[in-house]
């Protein structure tokens, strides 16, 4: 499938069934953690990058196939997906589909714009990220598209949380030497205070990230985070389990999983593991998609990552 994939283990959601409406790395963002490479197509125009019948035919598909394999629906993936300007008939139509819960992954850079906070007010969980307390560190960690503001973006954040009746949950990418000391993260809070979200989640880069300087934070951090946020929800640890697969085409199922994040090593032969198939077999492939430059091996943290080339 082309937008649906999955259901994959996330460490927030359970499994997952993610819809990805947006064209690998097309964002308003270009963070300097992202594990899927430098953005491509750096844009803020919303628009309907694929037509909408197509998507909504896969998730009638996906869900029907799945129905009893995953606790969330969950719109994210490989871009921005509140730049997909059709995204609030795709979460209502998810919702005509399927009574599992619907959330959406996004930075949040445009939870101020109305059509935006229109369309996320009928999701389930709405989970944005905060990296930063102020412009300085914001431009510097997302480096955003030049039309958005940090404190226009916060106040965003704000008024939606104000009339959102599901779950908000904000992540926080805890980077070392970059956002992880006490007045940095104090300045995050700060705009937490103002924002109220329902939980806050603490994520450290565990996959490859775009800029090779990005590192994880020292355990030191954990007596600042719990005297700074008191309260948060650690999330900072790899997922758990099977990633599903639609067909036995293996580049090509791979590559739709990569196109979304990196996999470790292990999680690609968990995945693809069959009496027909085995460990060998799969590394042998791995190797030979290699060679022909369409993924590349990724030494990071001490473990193997397969990624795409490009």
């Amino acid at each position: 499938m082309k937008y649906i994939y999955g259901p994959v283990p996330s460490r927030r959601l359970g499994n997952s069934l993610g819809i990805d409406p947006i064209p690998s790395k097309t964002c308003n963002y270009q963070c300097i953690y992202c594990q899927l490479g430098k953005t491509t197509n750096f844009t803020n125009e919303r628009k309907d990058f694929s037509p909408k019948e197509e998507i909504i035919k896969e998730m009638e598909e996906s869900i029907n196939l799945n129905k009893n394999e995953f606790d969330y629906i969950t719109f994210v993936g490989s871009g921005e997906p509140t730049l997909y300007k059709s995204l609030g008939d795709l979460i209502l139509k998810a919702k005509e589909l399927s009574e599992k819960p619907i959330c959406v992954i996004t930075n949040g850079s445009l939870l101020y714009h109305e059509d935006v906070k229109d369309e996320l007010i009928f999701s389930d969980v709405v989970l944005p990220t905060l990296d930063a307390g102020d412009e300085k560190l914001f431009i510097k960690i997302n480096r955003p598209h030049p039309s958005i503001k940090f404190e226009k973006m916060i106040q965003g954040y704000i008024d939606f949380r104000k009339e959102f009746k599901g779950k908000f949950w904000i992540e926080i990418m805890l980077m070392k030497g970059i956002n992880d000391s006490k007045e940095e993260l104090l300045k995050i809070k700060n705009k937490l205070d103002l924002i109220k979200p329902d939980r806050i989640d603490i994520n450290v880069p565990i996959r490859p990230p775009t800029e090779s300087w990005v590192q994880i934070p020292d355990k030191s951090v954990i007596p600042i985070l719990n005297d700074v946020f008191g309260e948060y929800n650690n999330i900072n640890f790899p997922e758990r389990g099977k990633f599903s697969v639609f067909s036995s085409n293996f580049e090509m199922e791979l590559k739709n999983l990569l196109e979304r994040h990196p996999m470790k090593q292990e999680q690609i032969i968990e995945t693809f593991y069959s009496k027909k198939f085995k460990e060998q077999d799969i590394l042998l492939q791995l190797n030979i998609l290699a060679s022909q430059n369409k993924i590349k091996k990724v030494n990071y943290n001490n473990q193997t990552f397969w990624k795409l080339t490009s």
